[in-house]
């Protein structure tokens, strides 16, 4: 079942204009199987009454359902570990040299899928700077567009390929228990964590100053402008001697903002 060019521009111009996210106009087999199943589920033969709903705007569950199956979460554990070499050498010792008077620490996984990177994050805290963060305020925010991936990533349960993606045997054994064919997180790990569903694009909640902001690989799906409109946002709550840890393939033309990126690892 295919879609028509005309409804496949409504739903370009719908998903920018909901959460920024781009699709680009060679994309219309992925977009056509990923809302089959949505169409199947409500009876439709085709997808016009799909279209319909959505451009009367009060179908807000449904719109929401369209939004998550086009979304695709692809993440693990410590993925890209150049990344997080560089947070344990540098970029985390600066920040909690600089914030020894306060003795507080927040860090924002904007994108953070099912909870990898922001779970990663917590391991490296616990197993690297424990000593030096005793007693200190540690506040680590993680949001994402998609309610199911954010109810995953509150619950901390995870597949045994998930766990084996990024993660060694003895990072499994320290901070996870089998339970059943899953794996749970340590509770502890849990509780550094606040999960909470954002749209980038869209309102967000009061958020506090951050000393780190990771919004790695999705503002490289989304159109120029809204990218830096999101970026701009983000230099609003980020600390003055903050740091912005962007993906391989993204860049930012916001200035006064540190970047922590692939490209200065290998350098």
């Amino acid at each position: 079942m295919h879609l028509t060019r005309d409804q496949l521009e409504f739903l370009q111009h719908w998903l920018e204009e909901q959460v920024g996210l781009v699709i680009e106009s060679d994309q219309a087999f992925f977009v056509a199987s990923r809302l089959y199943p949505v169409i199947t589920r409500l009876g439709w033969n085709d997808y016009s009454p799909l279209i319909t709903k959505l451009k009367d705007r009060t179908e807000f569950m449904l719109a929401q359902e369209v939004i998550e199956s086009l979304l695709t979460h692809e993440t693990s554990f410590f993925r890209d570990a150049h990344y997080f070499d560089e947070l344990v050498c540098r970029t985390l010792p600066r920040i909690i040299d600089r914030r020894k008077g306060d003795r507080r620490i927040a860090i924002w996984c904007a994108a953070c899928s099912t909870g990898q990177e922001a779970y990663s994050i917590a391991m490296l805290l616990r197993e690297r700077f424990a000593e030096q963060l005793r007693g200190w305020q540690v506040e680590i925010l993680a949001t994402d567009l998609s309610t199911r991936a954010i109810q995953q990533a509150r619950a901390g349960r995870y597949t045994d390929v998930e766990v084996h993606r990024g993660l060694s045997e003895g990072r499994i054994a320290q901070h996870f228990r089998r339970d059943g064919l899953s794996w749970n997180i340590d509770d502890r790990l849990k509780q550094m964590i606040q999960f909470h569903q954002v749209n980038l694009k869209g309102a967000w909640p009061p958020i506090s100053t951050m000393d780190l902001i990771l919004v790695r690989n999705v503002l490289v799906y989304m159109h120029p402008p809204t990218r830096e409109r999101i970026l701009k946002r983000m230099q609003q709550i980020l600390h003055s001697d903050g740091h912005l840890m962007l993906g391989s393939s993204e860049s930012t033309s916001v200035t006064g903002i540190p970047t922590v990126s692939i490209r200065s690892v290998i350098s």
